[in-house]
């Protein structure tokens, strides 16, 4: 499940920002912005979540923390882009929806093997 979060979040940025930039005068993305700042924040979150998508959990405490921290900003700053009127709709859920897959992969700390023995960290 939590792998499918990861993948799922990734094919949606990908396709807003290639939508962006090679179809802007779409209908459909007319509700996303083609900005080059949205599309560095996209590359960053397309990042930090193939970095989770790779990696096993447990992830080392580092990496749990720095894309925990990334997670919470990017959630409060779209929430506060969002109520101001700053971002445009499908920009705010594809952000959001990305920053909550990479908090569900920041916070597991442990896995259950096969053989039902359960690795802590």
């Amino acid at each position: 499940m939590g792998k499918l979060l990861l993948f799922l979040s990734i094919v949606i940025l990908l396709f807003l920002s290639v939508g962006a930039i090679y179809f802007p005068h779409n209908e459909i993305f007319l509700l996303a912005s083609n900005s080059s700042v949205y599309q560095y924040i996209r590359g960053v979150l397309i990042f930090v979540l193939i970095i989770q998508l790779v990696t096993q959990p447990p992830r080392h405490a580092w990496i749990r923390c720095i894309t925990g921290a990334i997670s919470l900003s990017v959630c409060i700053w779209t929430i506060n882009a969002m109520y101001i009127g700053q971002m445009l709709p499908f920009d705010g859920l594809a952000f959001m929806g990305a920053s909550i897959a990479i908090g569900i992969a920041a916070l597991e700390c442990r896995i259950i093997t096969p053989n039902t023995s359960v690795i802590e960290n």
